[in-house]
């Protein structure tokens, strides 16, 4: 009633006017389905179940099903015990529902995938959810280096495939990147913005060419930061004691062990791809590669394992690596703001809200 008064109001003021605002009430987001119970699809799940949507989480795994909704509903019990929230959310939030059915997801608004950083598992979800979901259901990947149109082959609904890249943690990483393909139509593009507005997310927005701009910005100083270990003869410990005081939020090598060396692996040779000079790539894919066990996915040879160069550096070499490390973001934010259509300004803000580095 009071959106219709207004709406006449502005009716013969302002025709723009009423034309965003029926958009706003005919593409709104409200019934989310989240795909995947490892750790960022948990991670997405609990950041969105602040706000007032309805979520449908999807896992394979029948016992990790109870698992999960056990963890949640100990949760908002919480929050309602100690008066964050109130019983009316607590009972909304009690209704989402946990489920092992691709076809609960049938009248999702939008729907985000974060299950295992591999092409043809995602092709194959992506394809069953184009037969599940509503003609207007957004399908968005939460991958960090697959672009959405190697995705949508399959899927008939091109346009409403898209990359949501949300970065761990959720709550402490104020930026997501959207990744758009040459299918990807404006209207689906502009709901994610009105969703990352609602749920106070910083975005940027990328395509094919500039897409997943935060990671393979940082992998430019992680490729130099690894010839510098080899020239200079330290461990990786110590050229991450001297990089984080540039980069404070993980050192370079460190949250390559924290992701996984398969999967950084598969991520660093996605992005050579992106990339005219694929060379510059191949040292650091054999260090990965050399220290990854694909024997029952179990990961060895860390690179904050032991090492017999643990002593202390040189106050010079110390200096002079961080010159290093500053000249090479300075080079590689000069080629990036001229390479690509990213605005500067929002670059420099998504990569502090990503790792800290102020510039």
């Amino acid at each position: 009633m009071i959106i219709g008064k207004v709406a006449f109001f502005y009716s013969k003021r302002t025709p723009k006017f009423i034309s965003y605002l029926f958009f706003l009430i005919m593409n709104k987001i409200k019934v989310i389905g989240i795909i995947g119970g490892g750790k960022m699809g948990s991670d997405i799940f609990n950041y969105l179940s602040d706000f007032n949507f309805e979520l449908i989480w999807f896992t394979r795994n029948t016992d990790h099903k109870e698992v999960i909704k056990n963890t949640y509903r100990k949760k908002i019990k919480r929050q309602l015990k100690h008066g964050i929230i109130s019983q009316d959310i607590f009972t909304l939030k009690e209704n989402y529902q946990i489920t092992t059915d691709l076809k609960d997801l049938s009248n999702c608004d939008l729907i985000i995938e974060s299950v295992i950083e591999e092409r043809d598992i995602k092709i194959e979800l992506f394809q069953k959810l184009d037969s599940i979901v509503k003609p207007s259901c957004v399908l968005a990947s939460n991958s960090s280096s697959i672009l959405p149109s190697g995705l949508s082959e399959k899927v008939e609904r091109k346009n409403r495939v898209l990359g949501l890249h949300f970065f761990y943690p959720i709550a402490f990483k104020n930026v997501v990147e959207i990744v758009s393909s040459d299918f990807t139509d404006e209207l689906s593009i502009e709901k994610m913005r009105l969703f990352l507005n609602d749920i106070k997310r910083f975005y940027l927005i990328q395509n094919k060419n500039d897409a997943f701009i935060l990671n393979r910005f940082l992998l430019q100083i992680q490729i130099r930061a690894f010839e510098i270990v080899k020239e200079k003869g330290i461990s990786f410990k110590q050229l991450d004691s001297i990089s984080k005081q540039i980069i404070p939020e993980f050192g370079l090598f460190e949250v390559m062990d924290s992701v996984g060396h398969n999967t950084m692996y598969n991520a660093i040779h996605n992005y050579s791809k992106m990339d005219e000079d694929k060379r510059k790539y191949r040292p650091l894919l054999e260090e990965l590669k050399k220290r990854s066990s694909k024997s029952g996915q179990v990961e060895h040879l860390l690179f904050y394992e032991n090492d017999s160069r643990e002593g202390i550096i040189s106050n010079n070499l110390s200096i002079e690596i961080r010159g290093n490390i500053l000249s090479i973001i300075e080079d590689y934010l000069n080629e990036y703001s001229e390479k690509y259509s990213i605005n500067i300004f929002n670059l420099k803000k998504g990569l502090e809200e990503y790792c800290g580095l102020n510039l």
